[in-house]
């Protein structure tokens, strides 16, 4: 595959591709070397040049299983990238209670200690 320049992905990956934690360093170097032709490729901004480019397509197309670690990649980088999911966390506030309560509970005890 060819290289028309380096792809970075600034809103996505800020800090780039290789210490965003979500790519391994020869996924970091694929999708900063062939990340520009991989997009163009895709978008049809860019023909297929090579056999290899033509694959990448037919494997994104659905017309081969995904073999290729450019197919991979590109994948993986999609997922990343368009199936944001959002999680939620639970949190329970620990703040005391209220200081009536504090007064019943000590009404018990009392009523407990009269034997």
């Amino acid at each position: 595959m060819r290289s028309v320049g380096k792809f970075y992905d600034d809103k996505n990956f800020p800090r780039g591709f290789n210490r965003s934690g979500v790519f391994t360093v020869s996924e970091a170097q694929i999708l900063e070397n062939y990340g520009r032709t991989m997009r163009g490729l895709i978008d049809g901004s860019i023909e297929p040049e090579s056999d290899e480019e033509k694959f990448f397509l037919a494997e994104l197309s659905g017309k081969q299983e995904i073999t290729s670690s450019f197919a991979k990649c590109w994948t993986k980088y999609l997922n990343k990238t368009t199936n944001k999911v959002r999680s939620y966390t639970l949190c329970v506030s620990q703040r005391k209670a209220s200081s009536s309560f504090d007064e019943d509970d000590d009404v018990d005890n009392d009523s407990d200690l009269d034997i």
